[in-house]
């Protein structure tokens, strides 16, 4: 055997030590993988265990807010702000797929929470309303007792799982030596997992840049877009570039009279109507709720305004009924503001065109407002 030959072997030899040792690692861990990825799963695991908790504190942070009402009128206006602002985050991180279908005091509690919030807009000081604040933190425990009780059956039988490993074990250690000649394969098989594993990765980042309900892209995807934007704006950037800002009118109310069913079915139909009208140029993203947000690159002042007027009207084509509605219909709310030559920070930007769907909303809804009508009325 010549050196090169023997230092072939040498290194086949090292080579196949380390798949060895390799080999005892993965199949210690392998077994516990799928019970791992159960418990820790978005889709049907206890990863969103967390919601149910940060909501529960959103909405005990409330109650002090509302004797704050009481005890300083000074502030009336600033605390019940903060305190809308609360019962809409726990109304948010209650509102989960999952609670709700495996939970049946969810779209109760849900229910409560919006009317206590109503209560509230409507400038009611003190809504303290006994038995829907009770039913509200008794399905939080129930929640949380519930997941807890599963996460340890879980664990439990990924325990039991590991006890078996240690045959099998044995049993991969005689394989991968039997398998030796195989191992050129083995390693080109294993660089196409690899392979696989990043398409598997980009694929989960796009799933977080997409909107599940809507199909749009999602709030993170709108904070990476505008922050690439700003970069290139205005010094390497020649194109105009507007910004859309628009919200379904008195949504709550909507929710509140069909249910949030019916809700998601009119928040779907929405951008659907409004994707059709969308040029290659536009990124149309969901903001929150019932709030989306749009970029227009290299289109004029005119063009977003005119494409911002036929959104309205696609809105109001789609006749879904709201009787909370002066119109009688689902109507939408829309700002415009186009870019200027100046640097911009993110928040600047959402600050702009959200200011300009506030005067919107504020001179009765179901109408565009842009940057030159907007410092009109301002």
């Amino acid at each position: 055997m010549n050196r090169p030959s023997r230092t072939l072997s040498y290194i086949g030899l090292l080579l196949l030590s380390i798949v060895v040792v390799f080999t005892l690692v993965l199949l210690n861990t392998v077994r516990f993988d799928d019970s791992l990825r159960a418990i820790f799963n978005r889709d049907h695991g206890l990863y969103d265990q967390a919601f149910s908790e940060r909501s529960q504190s959103y909405l005990i942070n409330a109650l002090p807010l509302l004797k704050e009402m009481e005890a300083r009128p000074s502030d009336m206006e600033a605390l019940r702000e903060e305190t809308l602002t609360q019962l809409d985050l726990a109304y948010a991180y209650l509102n989960i797929g999952r609670y709700i279908e495996r939970y049946e005091c969810v779209p109760v509690s849900l229910d409560s929470i919006l009317s206590i919030r109503n209560h509230i807009e409507q400038g009611h000081i003190q809504p303290f309303m006994y038995d829907a604040w009770a039913g509200i933190l008794e399905c939080y425990s129930l929640v949380n007792r519930n997941q807890n009780e599963l996460k340890a059956n879980l664990i439990e039988r990924a325990l039991v799982a590991s006890s078996n490993n240690q045959y099998w074990m044995n049993i991969g250690v005689v394989a991968v030596y039997g398998l030796g000649i195989m191992l050129w394969l083995l390693l080109e098989r294993q660089h196409r997992r690899g392979h696989k594993s990043e398409e598997e990765k980009l694929a989960w980042q796009n799933r977080a840049m997409t909107d599940h309900l809507t199909a749009t892209y999602s709030r993170m995807a709108l904070h990476e877009s505008l922050e690439n934007l700003i970069k290139d704006w205005p010094h390497h950037h020649n194109d105009s570039i507007g910004l859309v800002f628009y919200d379904l009118d008195h949504f709550k109310q909507f929710n509140d009279s069909f249910g949030h069913v019916a809700g998601d079915k009119a928040l779907r139909d929405v951008t659907a109507a409004i994707n059709e009208l969308l040029p290659s140029c536009a990124e149309h993203f969901r903001f929150g709720g019932e709030e989306f947000f749009i970029i227009h690159r290299g289109q004029s002042h005119a063009q977003v305004v005119e494409l911002a007027d036929r959104m309205l009207q696609a809105v109001r084509d789609l006749n879904i009924r709201h009787p909370k509605s002066s119109a009688g219909i689902l109507t939408t709310s829309v700002g415009v503001y186009m870019l200027e030559q100046r640097e911009y920070s993110v928040d600047e930007l959402i600050k702009k065109v959200d200011e300009l769907l506030y005067v919107a909303k504020k001179h009765g809804r179901n109408r565009v407002v842009d940057e030159f009508a907007g410092e009109e009325d301002a």
